[in-house]
């Protein structure tokens, strides 16, 4: 893979970015009047619904990674929009590379969609858990959308909610939602699907650990106490190098697992289940560090760090806990070892 973004990747990256910057201060809104579509939902859904869509199911040849630098680049401004949770559902149907291509209100974004892949008591995808296989949890956007892709023990399907139960989500600017869906009458083979959702979680996740910390960062650079920046003081630098080396490995991880799945690598679900354990972590991380250096003010609610913190957590239980998910990647490395000694 490129050790480096290709152009056209920094130029997604920066047009996301200035869309999410024009929304800045949309999740703080949501805590008293609600969750609202910020502006920039309808251009990002409607001009990046392509990305990461294999030619397959109807893209543009864009890779997997061209996608993960948008999410990335909205979750470190933690614009509350429905294109990380329709990206999820995309990618969740597109697994499969025989299934054809995609409808085009779905892929140019007129059809928003969400995917419902937890179980209720369960920590890992509904494709290893034997539960009741029409219900779903932590459903982001759920009634919001206008569509749901479930994720079942025999496949991927687009599903018709038969109800919708809203949860009290911790992050009010991403509602959550207990949903119960038709049952599928023809389910198609999920493939890589889940491994490319729980990508877009990933890269989500990593944007806010980046977001966590440069907020921590400004503080430590124009804070002052007995006389000097906060930033030059060991107990405040070193957490946040900490946070900052979490970051970049979780990132990179992420990279190279999306590089791996687009790819057809062997160790490309080993990859993937790394990749979200370590940026679920990072991002807690992150966000803990950024309300430690904030002091007495980052534990008030009124403190942005909190929401960084809040959307950490939201978004770690979200296609499989991030438990899980190192448990999945030990025990894939263990069989592939074993494996390899024959």
């Amino acid at each position: 893979m490129r050790a480096t973004f290709t152009q056209e990747q920094q130029d997604i990256g920066r047009t996301v970015g200035a869309l999410a910057d024009a929304d800045r201060g949309a999740a703080r809104a949501a805590w008293s009047g609600g969750w609202r579509a910020p502006a920039g939902d309808g251009p990002l859904l409607r001009d990046f619904g392509l990305l990461g869509v294999p030619e397959s199911a109807g893209g543009i040849g864009s890779g997997l990674i061209d996608l993960l630098v948008a999410v990335e680049a909205l979750g470190g401004r933690l614009l509350p929009s429905r294109f990380p949770a329709h990206a999820a559902a995309v990618q969740l149907l597109c697994g499969d590379g025989e299934r054809g291509p995609l409808p085009e209100e779905v892929l140019d974004g007129r059809r928003v969609l969400t995917a419902a892949v937890d179980v209720p008591g369960g920590s890992g995808w509904a494709d290893r858990v034997p539960v009741d296989p029409l219900v779903r949890t932590l459903v982001p956007y759920a009634a919001q959308a206008d569509g749901v892709v479930a994720l079942g023990p025999a496949g991927v399907w687009f599903a018709d909610p038969v109800r919708i139960t809203a949860r009290q989500s911790l992050d009010p600017s991403v509602p959550l939602a207990d949903v119960t869906v038709a049952a599928p009458e023809r389910p198609r083979p999920a493939g890589t699907g889940p491994l490319r959702a729980a990508l877009v979680v990933a890269a989500e996740l990593c944007g806010v650990a980046q977001g966590a910390i440069d907020l921590a960062a400004e503080q430590a650079r124009t804070r002052r106490q007995f006389g000097r920046v906060i930033g030059s003081f060991q107990g405040v630098a070193f957490p946040l190098a900490e946070a900052a080396t979490a970051r970049k490995a979780a990132w990179d991880l992420t990279l190279y697992a999306a590089w791996a799945v687009d790819t057809g690598r062997p160790d490309a679900a080993a990859q993937v289940h790394a990749a979200k354990a370590a940026a679920g972590q990072a991002a807690v991380f992150a966000a803990e560090r950024c309300i430690q250096v904030h002091g007495g003010m980052g534990i008030t609610m009124e403190a942005d760090p909190h929401l960084f913190l809040r959307r950490a957590f939201v978004l770690d239980a979200r296609c499989g806990r991030g438990s899980w998910h190192r448990r999945r990647a030990g025990e894939l490395r263990i069989r592939a070892r074993r494996a390899a000694r024959g």
